[in-house]
């Protein structure tokens, strides 16, 4: 299925950055968020039961990114697309996170896309390299 729902620069104050100073403020951010959906449902009945309801699911985002500080884009695109998948009905959502970073450039932007039911692997942590020999 190809249906999508499209959000595109919900724009949110929020702590993020690397470094203390960074996240002092709130700064802007802006993000994007597409669903899959299955929009036949809702236009055969016309009916807004059947469908996501846009300012419910910019207000999701933007409650995420508010929540708690963020050093990494990385970081506020895996909450706010986890966040997405828990609440409303979406097997598939893809967040795209920008911010003005750097003098000369419009944004930097981190995108993410997570399906339901799986989760992110991280790495286990062996305190060695993954390339060191053994001895």
């Amino acid at each position: 299925m190809s249906d999508r729902l499209i959000l595109q620069d919900v724009a949110v104050e929020c702590r993020i950055g690397v470094s203390e100073e960074e996240r002092r403020r709130p700064q802007p951010v802006w993000v994007d968020v597409e669903l899959r959906i299955d929009a036949a449902k809702a236009a055969a009945r016309d009916d807004v039961e059947d469908a996501v309801d846009y300012a419910q699911l910019a207000a999701a985002v933007k409650r995420t990114a508010q929540r708690a500080p963020s050093r990494l884009l990385e970081t506020l695109a895996e909450r706010i697309a986890a966040g997405i998948l828990g609440e409303f009905k979406t097997r598939a959502v893809r967040v795209r996170v920008k911010k003005r970073a750097l003098p000369g450039i419009d944004y930097a932007a981190v995108e993410v896309e997570r399906r339901a039911g799986r989760r992110v692997r991280r790495p286990r942590r062996t305190g060695r390299f993954p390339t060191a020999a053994r001895a």
